[in-house]
């Protein structure tokens, strides 16, 4: 039911990206993010999620703590129009259901810095409930890449190797990569919280939306599970 909708969907956001990278050329320094870009990603995100949740871009703080630097993209529940006004222009850390990094191109660097944000957002979480230690954080990290060079395989083994170097815990780690019409590495809890990786190919887009949907539902208000209406007998390749 859905399969052929979100291809489609996804060759529109490929060249609208190809698109506005070519208009905006090599102007900008290379230190400087043009969110910009992802223009056509947040329209599709802000059209497809339930109306419960708004998206953000920007700064996330608890009740004693801020994070001081810019997210790409923030999913959270306002409780009124003048929520941000309210706020200083801060989402607040218990309203906080995802959070995004956006790359035209997944490189080395980026995951590193996102895998930082992941820790530092989660635990800014984590101070607004104190979970028991291991337990899963309900705020969920997603870095979401239009492409890589790299295989799917060689960004697990980095995402191991960080956590393993920074001593990361488990329940700080990234949630969900999804390289778009390649695959998603996805963290699974079942085993063990290793990361598993997904060739959903030309459906990544699909899987990515309703993963997504099943993360920020943490309150089980989302009544419908759209795996059911996947009529697809497809078998993807997992490691």
């Amino acid at each position: 039911m859905f399969t052929e909708y979100f291809r489609k969907q996804a060759v529109g956001l490929e060249k609208a990206l190809r698109k506005k990278l070519e208009k905006r050329g090599v102007h900008l320094p290379a230190k400087e993010r043009d969110i910009n870009v992802y223009q056509d990603f947040f329209t599709f995100l802000k059209e497809h999620l339930p109306a419960d949740y708004s998206l953000a871009t920007g700064k996330v703080r608890n009740k004693k703590h801020l994070l001081n630097r810019n997210c790409d993209l923030l999913v959270y529940r306002k409780w009124c129009e003048r929520y941000l006004d309210l706020t200083g222009g801060y989402v607040l850390a218990d309203s906080l259901h995802a959070f995004m990094t956006l790359e035209a191109d997944l490189t080395a660097p980026a995951l590193q810095t996102h895998c930082s944000l992941t820790r530092a957002l989660k635990s800014l979480y984590a101070g607004e409930i104190d979970p028991d230690d291991g337990s899963i954080i309900p705020v969920y990290s997603v870095l979401f890449a239009y492409a890589s060079e790299r295989s799917l395989a060689d960004i697990r083994d980095q995402l191991m190797q960080l956590s393993e170097e920074k001593e990361i815990p488990g329940n700080l780690e990234v949630d969900l990569i999804c390289v778009l019409d390649r695959g998603i590495l996805i963290k699974d809890w079942e085993r063990a919280g290793r990361f598993k990786v997904v060739e959903t190919e030309t459906d990544t887009l699909m899987w990515f939306y309703i993963i997504l949907l099943e993360y920020i539902d943490r309150e089980g208000r989302f009544q419908w599970n759209l795996r059911d209406y996947i009529k697809n007998t497809r078998e993807y390749g997992e490691a």
